[in-house]
């Protein structure tokens, strides 16, 4: 977690500096309420180096409309010169500050590690700490490499400032930060001991300085560990404040705070344990008739009947609703997030081993893979014992080197990066297996958030992410289109969303037929979808469109249904250069698009003015 952001004050009470870092906590808000914050402060008259630094971070980091409040037309980059009067009125600052440049923005792991470099010479740890701490997310977020992300946040624990809540302002990254994702990363990689360490220590850390910002989820987690582990007293004391926590959130949570104390009396086995779960299911079954169900009160229902087939140890019926809740979940999987998913996972593991004589066959070999799982895991709980102090140790290295003459220093550097060589293969080599399978789930996780589970097109989040590395280049040559099934929703009301969804997967397909190897598309919503054409004029562009909505309309057979029918789309389509922002592009095609609709419909409209082709 980011650290707390006390209110803005007047811009006379504190220095310049953190008056503009405590804007942070507005970056994503609306563009007039980060104006009217920004008010408060000289953010934006100052021509000052810092006043530079920030205005950019903030146009870069979700405020793109701020030049039209300052006197410039555009926010320009910061000169080094101004990143080094930053340093010099404060090094942890200047340390977030350029890190948050690197990593979230410009998304450059080289910059990052040059920083860090930076920073070691000069011996300032907390500012380090900083850094190590913004690779660990750059590790996790945009490479999808825990591994890496892992030995950061174990370099920068140590000197990690924890969250005061009153003088830090909102840009630094916190002790509970670090301590929770050392949690939740070592819990991913089955090192449940030292999972375990770090969550006891960071709840300890949360529950004190932040407890606003804890979930249901985190106490979740701890339940399942502490039981995993035979620590059953530990695991109630949790389950009790998750049923707590969950009372304020989803009927969802609530059901799986009463499953998780559930799986530790059933795990734990004292006299009276399996009675006590028993009863708590009751607790966890709806009042009301089924008929008076939704989706999710179908799944609540369906988990509470499957764990109670489980502890009867009946597990053919078990096996049977399981399988139903999953096929409910799949086909319903807009009601529910990837933590109900990884929930119903966990209680198909828990079911599997109470009912340990049925699973036999399955156990033993889950045992065999275990024994070979733990030598990697015991490698690498030694490779974390040796990172935590590995920041002193480099800035003396650093700082001892900068005594020494040039050719010895530079024979000491060869022979230090060796040595670094051999052990990150040695490591490197005692993980390659788990890794292995760490880095699948990773990558399967990454293409659930980037991916439209119907028709299995990227989604909106990459096309943004993609149309904005487009905007930062010359974009004469780049044409957009956004187009939309006509009448889609008469083809729902008249032949079932069965079919509707079958119309958006055919037309998905035959627009990822019909584009070239540059071109890409996605799901934009509902029936939209928004297509990126490179290299390419309107009209031909406008071609490309027609032949799609031919061989859409070509087609009139569908499998979910007997009858036959055809369907169109209508498009509105523009060239990119005349854009300076992506918002715009997209809201002129959606006015062009409406324009088709009400000219009749399946037909693309062009901005008007359009040259014609010679």
């Amino acid at each position: 977690m980011l650290l707390t952001l006390p209110h803005v004050q007047a811009a006379e009470a504190e220095p310049s500096l953190y008056q503009y870092s405590g804007l942070f906590q507005y970056r994503n808000k609306d563009t007039a309420e980060f104006i009217e914050a920004a008010r408060q402060t000289d953010l934006l008259t100052a021509n000052t180096p810092v006043a530079r630094v920030f205005r950019y971070i903030y146009v870069q980091g979700g405020q793109p409309e701020l030049a039209q409040y300052t006197p410039w037309q555009s926010i320009e980059s910061p000169s080094e010169a101004d990143w080094q009067t930053l340093k010099a009125i404060d090094e942890v600052y200047y340390a977030a500050a350029r890190s948050l440049m690197a990593g979230f923005i410009e998304q450059d792991e080289a910059k990052l590690q040059a920083l860090k470099q930076e920073l070691l010479i000069t011996g300032n740890k907390v500012a380090v700490a900083q850094v190590a701490s913004m690779l660990a997310v750059f590790y996790l977020d945009f490479k999808q490499d825990s591994l890496n992300a892992l030995e950061e946040l174990m370099y920068a624990l140590p000197e990690i400032q924890a969250n005061t809540g009153n003088d830090l302002y909102g840009l630094l990254f916190d002790k509970e930060f670090v301590l929770f994702h050392l949690f939740a990363i070592l819990y991913d990689l089955g090192a449940y001991e030292s999972s375990y360490q770090y969550g006891e220590t960071y709840f300890e850390l949360a529950t004190k300085t932040s407890p606003q910002m804890m979930a249901s989820s985190d106490y979740f987690l701890m339940v399942l560990l502490a039981s995993q582990l035979g620590k059953y007293n530990e695991a109630l004391a949790y389950a009790d404040k998750l049923l707590v926590i969950a009372q304020r959130e989803h009927p969802s949570a609530q059901l799986y705070a009463l499953l998780a104390k559930v799986s530790v009396y059933a795990r734990r086995g004292q006299p009276g344990d399996l009675q006590q779960a028993f009863q708590l299911l009751g607790l966890a079954r709806l009042s009301s008739k089924p008929e008076d169900w939704d989706v999710v009160d179908e799944a609540r229902m369906l988990a509470v009947n499957t764990t109670e087939a489980g502890l009867s140890r009946d597990m053919p019926a078990a096996k049977a609703l399981l399988t139903q809740l999953k096929q409910v979940m799949a086909e319903n999987e807009n009601q529910f997030n990837l933590t109900d998913f990884k929930h119903v996972t966990e209680l198909e593991r828990f079911l599997a081993e109470f009912n340990s004589d049925s699973e036999l066959a399955i156990k033993a070999s889950y045992q065999l893979v275990k024994q070979e799982r733990d030598k990697l895991l015991n490698a690498l709980n030694n490779r974390l014992e040796k990172l935590s102090g590995g920041m002193q140790a480099d800035i003396e290295l650093v700082n001892f080197e900068k005594l020494k003459a040039d050719h010895i220093a530079q024979q000491q550097v060869i022979e230090t990066a060796n040595l670094k060589t051999i052990i990150a293969l040695l490591v490197m080599l005692l993980i390659a297996t788990l890794a292995a399978w760490l880095f699948v789930q990773r990558r399967r996780i990454h293409q659930l958030a980037y991916t439209d589970p119907l028709t299995n097109a990227p989604n909106r989040r990459f096309m943004f992410n993609l149309l904005t590395k487009v905007f930062t280049k010359p974009r004469k040559g780049n044409c957009i289109a956004l187009l939309d099934i006509d009448h889609f929703k008469k083809v729902n009301d008249t032949y079932g969303h069965q079919t509707g969804d079958e119309v958006l997967v055919k037309c998905s397909q035959i627009i990822r037929q019909r584009l070239r190897s540059t071109d890409q598309y996605c799901r934009y919503g509902g029936e939209e979808f928004l297509l990126l054409l490179k290299n390419t004029t309107v009209h031909q562009a406008k071609e490309v469109m027609d032949d799609i909505r031919a061989a859409l309309h070509a087609t009139s057979t569908w499998q979910s249904t007997a009858e036959e029918f055809a369907v169109s789309f209508s498009c509105g389509l523009v060239e990119l250069s005349s854009y300076e922002d992506i918002d715009l592009a997209i809201a002129h095609c959606d006015q062009l698009l409406y324009t088709a609709k009400k000219q009749g419909r399946g037909q693309t409209i062009l901005p008007v003015g359009a040259m014609q082709p010679a």
